[in-house]
């Protein structure tokens, strides 16, 4: 079974594409980590709406699994605390 932070990417997807304004810097936080290589990181970077970014983004942490996808929920905590807490993010 998957976590919870796993299953709130999940859960909240069309949310998250659509809200989340901090692409960059979370996926920055998910580069220097290792967890996004420099060809996707450069496809993200190339979108032109953050809608684009996040879109290409979740390629990369449906790609990534579990690991990626939760450490994109507390990169998420760290730059989009408001959308974090309204769709309910512990």
């Amino acid at each position: 079974m998957s976590s919870f932070e796993v299953q709130f990417v999940d859960r909240n997807r069309a949310a998250l594409i659509q809200r989340v304004t901090s692409v960059m810097p979370i996926v920055d936080k998910l580069q220097n980590k290792g967890m996004i290589n420099p060809e996707t990181y450069a496809e993200i970077r190339a979108e032109n709406t953050n809608p684009q970014k996040t879109r290409k983004l979740f390629e990369a942490l449906d790609a990534g699994g579990d690991r990626v996808k939760r450490d994109f929920y507390y990169a998420l905590k760290n730059h989009e605390l408001y959308l974090f807490k309204d769709l309910g993010g512990k």
